[in-house]
């Protein structure tokens, strides 16, 4: 296995480089280690207007009012819901699906060592109606915090790979502070048991966190993570994006790491993370969440990209998806194409109480002459 390093980063350019109430977040984490010592100078521009509170367990918002250039992307196809609460009840931190098969899958989050499930996965056939969830990873990686996010997972040549990111103590970065990595590991089944791998496989100077997978149309594996620079409290350094090719066996890097993205407009507050690539019309968007992630300035950002490999260009002036009347921040989102949709997950602040249960939010992405933009569900809901 590969594990990366980044010498090169001086940073002074684009480099390689908790809540009082439980439970605890992997949001939370970060937010503390990027405000000590730290303060942002930029403000975001704009945001996604709210709407009404629908019935039941949805709730409507709309797209963000500009982007520049192009033109503005035109409004929802309806104000009737286009985006709804799948779930209140628990929390759904950073949300993949993985489709495929008589079932898809769902895998969030973990929670704090000794607090609850390490990757919590459910099974379903409508996103409406998910199963308990089990625990995909149950052993703790080796040499690690013991406290795993952003979890994603792909069919691979043999089985199923797992790639995913957690805090190893015995990586520093230049100021002394345990790196968060990623790491990786594999099962024969989407519901684990994932056996994890040593150690990091991709842990740069400042730390390397939110891989996702993204899958050519001819079937070649590529990987996506953001180079964690924001953990560099002496500075603001805009973070970056990058890309590597897989093996089939969707765990071993290929050739040399490629930037991509590098956050650049003023709402993003210097910073891009989880990123999730997606071809729309035969165009790639990298969708990423920017600004704090748990501050009202956070929201869902959209870059176009020339191809998987980038570059990818940061252009909008605002969030694709801002806060709204479901919370402050949409937070991290993911994206993923089933039965001729693109959905767009995503879990904001809670409306019933800030910082704690973030629940799971899902949107329809439809791309028109002028972009993506967030549609109508028009009775589609996403599911086998």
């Amino acid at each position: 296995m590969t594990q990366l390093d980044a010498p090169q980063d001086n940073g002074n350019a684009a480099v390689p480089g908790t809540p009082a109430n439980p439970p605890t977040t992997r949001a939370s984490l970060r937010q503390q280690r990027r405000r000590a010592g730290r303060t942002r100078t930029w403000w975001i521009v704009g945001v996604v207007a709210a709407v009404a509170v629908a019935a039941g367990a949805t709730i409507g918002i709309v797209a963000s009012s500009s982007a520049s250039p192009p033109a503005k992307p035109p409004p929802a196809a309806s104000t009737n819901t286009p985006a709804g609460l799948i779930d209140r009840s628990h929390n759904f931190p950073s949300p993949y699906v993985l489709t495929g098969g008589s079932k898809d899958y769902l895998y969030t989050g973990g929670n704090a060592p000794g607090k609850g499930l390490l990757v919590p996965v459910r099974s379903f056939t409508s996103l409406n109606h998910l199963s308990t969830a089990t625990n995909a990873m149950p052993t703790v990686p080796p040499g690690s915090w013991g406290w795993v996010w952003t979890a994603d997972v792909q069919k691979a040549a043999s089985g199923y790979a797992m790639w995913f990111t957690t805090q190893y103590p015995a990586r520093l970065n230049p100021e002394g502070v345990p790196n968060q990595c990623i790491g990786n590991a594999t099962s024969s089944s989407p519901l684990g048991p994932f056996t994890p791998s040593s150690g990091p496989i991709i842990c740069q100077t400042w730390g390397s966190i939110d891989p996702r997978s993204v899958i050519a149309p001819d079937g070649t594996h590529y990987l996506i993570w953001k180079a964690d620079t924001n953990a560099d409290k002496a500075a603001v350094i805009p973070t970056t994006i990058w890309e590597q090719q897989l093996a089939p066996n969707g765990i071993t890097l290929l050739g040399s790491p490629r930037l991509i993205a590098t956050a650049t407009q003023p709402w993003e507050g210097a910073l891009a993370e989880s990123p999730d690539m997606v071809d729309l019309g035969g165009t790639y968007y990298l969708f990423f969440s920017g600004n704090t992630s748990l501050g009202a300035n956070n929201g869902v950002g959209m870059m176009t990209c020339t191809s998987i490999q980038g570059p990818c260009n940061d252009i909008r002036t605002a969030a694709f998806i801002g806060s709204n009347s479901q919370g402050t921040g949409p937070g991290e989102e993911s994206l993923f194409q089933q039965n001729g949709n693109t959905w767009l997950l995503y879990s904001p602040n809670a409306i019933f109480g800030t910082y704690y249960f973030r629940p799971l939010a899902v949107a329809r992405v439809v791309a028109g002459t002028h972009g993506p933009y967030v549609a109508a569900f028009h009775g589609a809901v996403p599911g086998v």
